[in-house]
């Protein structure tokens, strides 16, 4: 059947989004993805793993497909997931990461705090509003459906990754309440047997029940 772009998003269609790719400028590609953080430091004050992508000019078409639907030679890491993810439910802006929030002595009084700080923009409000229109959509009627129901609206999106000589890597992402985000999580189940639908949305499911309120 046919497949709008929508619906194509929803349910993870590979067709589609490789033959989108075959229409898309590599250079202008590879460029939109640096500007999206891969091959670079993610701006975080402890030690991450570097994403990668690459396309070369002269890729062939089973190449180029391949990285339209997030193989290829692309790698990504899910701290990398959860910063694109947090970005898009923050308006486009991205902000810097950390572990600690407050250091207290012995009293309970405070030491220090963490303040939130902005990494810049990595995308624009239109941009991030209409991925979040598709990923609500991912939840509404596609591959993350068990996360309807939960009492608010979720913006999600699944994602599972063939390896070498392993199993699949089940991914999801997303944040919730969707009209005003309190988390946003990147949930990553490697070597995985089953779908990132089977494995991946259920525990993404227990962490938004514990957490929105």
């Amino acid at each position: 059947g046919m497949e709008g772009f929508t619906s194509s998003f929803a349910n993870s269609c590979n067709a589609s989004f490789a033959n989108m790719g075959l229409m898309l400028d590599k250079s202008k590609w590879t460029q939109l993805s640096e500007n999206l953080l891969f091959n670079k430091s993610l701006p975080t004050d402890f030690p991450t793993g570097k994403s990668s992508f690459k396309l070369d000019s002269n890729a062939t078409e089973w190449e180029t497909g391949a990285t339209a639907i997030g193989q290829g030679k692309t790698t990504v890491t899910p701290m990398h997931m959860a910063m694109i993810t947090s970005a898009i439910a923050n308006g486009g802006v991205l902000m810097e990461p950390y572990l600690v929030d407050e250091v207290e002595n012995a009293d309970g009084g405070a030491v220090s705090m963490h303040n939130p700080k902005s990494a810049g923009e990595l995308m624009t409000t239109a941009e991030a509003a209409k991925l979040g229109e598709l990923m609500q959509a991912v939840v509404t009627q596609g591959t993350a459906s068990s996360l309807s129901g939960m009492g608010y609206s979720i913006a999600g999106k699944t994602g599972t990754a063939e390896t070498a000589n392993a199993g699949n890597n089940a991914w999801f992402i997303g944040y919730a309440p969707a009209e005003k985000p309190q988390i946003a999580v990147c949930v990553l189940i490697e070597n995985s047997s089953e779908s990132s639908s089977t494995v991946a949305v259920p525990i993404a499911r227990q962490l938004f029940a514990r957490y929105v309120k």
